[in-house]
């Protein structure tokens, strides 16, 4: 599809905002984060007027569309006579998690079920475990709106192990 439209991908951060520009100024050596590429994307879609932006995780209508995980998950597990006792899914910013309890959760209310749900998180980033729930910014930046979350802060970039949104 990228190629399709003509898209033109860029390692972030990238010397083609000023955002990136900053953050290869402050470290050359970063490794980028997710929060850094939001930053920048949105930095380019404000300075276009034919581009539109939607944030790809964390926010509620990313949390419903991937609900279609927990739905396959829940057919398979029907194709195999079987039903799981615990659900463990990660969370980062929250809608892989949710895309796939959820539709299990469904069940916990509508059929009686007691499925257990799990939320795994990787040592380079541990916002559950040792973040805080506050307001912060969904991008490194903070061009974004204040959204309530765990957050180990905005301006936390993690090891270059992790991966997030992945």
């Amino acid at each position: 599809m990228m190629n399709t439209w003509g898209a033109k991908v860029f390692p972030s951060p990238s010397e083609a905002t000023e955002i990136g520009k900053k953050f290869l100024t402050e470290d050359p050596n970063t490794s980028g984060s997710l929060g850094i590429a939001i930053s920048e994307a949105i930095e380019r879609a404000a300075s276009d007027e034919h581009t539109k932006y939607a944030l790809g995780s964390v926010l509620n209508h990313v949390k419903l569309h991937q609900t279609i995980i927990g739905q396959e998950a829940i057919l398979q597990m029907e194709k195999a006579g079987d039903m799981p006792d615990i659900v463990i899914a990660p969370f980062g910013g929250g809608s892989n998690f949710s895309g796939l309890a959820f539709p299990f959760l469904r069940l916990n209310f509508d059929e009686g079920k007691s499925i257990r749900f799990i939320a795994s998180e990787p040592s380079s980033c541990p916002k559950l475990t040792r973040g805080i729930f506050r307001y912060d910014f969904g991008d490194t930046a903070g061009i974004t709106p204040l959204l309530p979350m765990y957050t180990l802060g905005h301006d936390f970039v993690p090891a270059p192990i992790h991966a997030g949104g992945l």
